[in-house]
């Protein structure tokens, strides 16, 4: 019995207790991760003509970005991240779209086309400095077809955060948007998340705080639904700017773009973190195992 007690207070039969407690937690559905560009090509340059590294992933994997107009350049350090969301992992850098007077973008084709009939979700941070006092000016992502814009989210005319179809890909003869009433405010920092769903339409989150496992989508914060007269549409290429031909919303930042068929693939889960810690402990216990056997 002294043995046995004199095991448990030892640290890896705790590592290995906890390895237990966790392994109760329930897992969700397999996340699958299509693309992500955490922006951490070398920084001091510009994005054209670079793709990112590992953890980096793309679909075909030797698509580069290419400038549209402006100034685009990769700047040292990641965004910090937004008080309260759901826990994200930073790596590298960020890109950044220079204030110029006029259209600045940077694209990146996936090298293969997807389809809004399959569900779809995407994640990124975002900050904009309004240098001269302006609302922002339809700065975030755009998808594009042939490059044609179908659909997209960010912030709008007015400075909120929207998610807009564009004109054509709605039955309605102007552009359908669907308004989180979240203001980019200047140099705030937000992480925005997005559900591209056949059966619910497009959501969009700012700033979500939690993660539901049992329906598989971001909790808290707050959310906007467009959910009528919209068309399929596919899309090939990522764009990061506005669709306006002017930018008056000062620099841009973009930071941790992610693309994948659930949710769980752009942001993290809490079940996911602690399997994540079981297996730290886990691997933990083997390693003092071998040690006190050598």
């Amino acid at each position: 019995m002294k043995s046995i007690s004199r095991r448990i207070r030892s640290v890896p039969a705790l590592l290995v207790l906890m390895c237990l407690c966790l392994a109760g937690v329930p897992r969700v559905a397999t996340a699958t991760l299509i693309a992500y560009d955490p922006f951490n090509q070398s920084a001091g340059g510009s994005i054209a003509g670079t793709s990112s590294t590992a953890p980096g992933v793309w679909p075909t994997g030797s698509q580069s970005w290419s400038i549209g107009g402006g100034s685009v350049n990769v700047s040292a350090g990641s965004l910090s991240l937004p008080a309260g969301v759901v826990g994200l992992s930073t790596d590298g850098n960020r890109a950044v779209l220079g204030n110029t007077g006029s259209q600045v973008s940077a694209s990146r084709s996936l090298g293969t086309a997807y389809s809004s009939t399959s569900s779809l979700w995407f994640s990124y941070l975002f900050t904009q400095s309004n240098t001269n006092n302006a609302d922002g000016n339809n700065d975030g992502i755009s998808l594009l077809n042939n490059g044609t814009s179908r659909i997209y989210f960010g912030s709008d005319g007015a400075g909120d955060f929207v998610i807009r179809a564009i004109a054509g890909q709605s039955v309605a003869a102007a552009d359908a948007f669907a308004n989180t009433n979240v203001g980019a405010a200047s140099g705030q920092t937000f992480q925005l998340v997005v559900n591209i769903n056949p059966s619910t339409g497009y959501t969009m989150w700012v700033n979500p705080t939690g993660f539901d496992n049992g329906i598989g989508v971001p909790t808290g914060g707050t959310s906007a639904n467009l959910n009528s007269n919209l068309l399929q549409f596919s899309f090939d290429t990522i764009l990061l700017g506005g669709d306006d031909p002017t930018n008056t919303s000062g620099s841009v930042t973009f930071d941790e773009f992610r693309m994948g068929t659930t949710a769980a693939a752009v942001v993290p889960e809490p079940s996911t973190y602690a399997l994540t810690l079981a297996g730290a402990a886990y691997g933990g216990f083997l390693m003092w195992r071998r040690r006190k056997r050598a």
